[in-house]
């Protein structure tokens, strides 16, 4: 006997997100390539943070982005980077 989920559990509650086309597509054909669809992945990952909450790992920066991180705060730590303290300043030193 089989069973759809969306007969057991009343679906009543509409999700809408505005993303570009290119992201929907690929995602679409990720999806769909592990059997998936977009609303059902979506369903998957609310009800995971609606049970679990967001992974511990959310939001922590990936090696590329602490990688700049790292570098920009590098660069503040050298006195070679001009700073400005009013909007004149900072115009002039752009303009130099």
């Amino acid at each position: 006997m089989s069973c759809n989920i969306d007969e057991v559990i009343s679906m009543d509650a509409r999700v809408d997100s505005r993303v570009p086309v290119d992201v929907k597509e690929k995602a679409s054909k990720e999806l769909a390539a592990h059997g998936l669809s977009i609303s059902s992945f979506i369903r998957m990952m609310l009800s995971s943070v609606a049970n679990d909450g967001l992974p511990k790992y959310w939001g922590i920066p990936n090696a590329e982005t602490m990688s700049s991180i790292d570098e920009a705060i590098d660069d503040m730590k050298k006195s070679h980077l001009k700073s400005a303290s009013s909007y004149d300043e900072l115009a002039k030193l752009l303009n130099e």
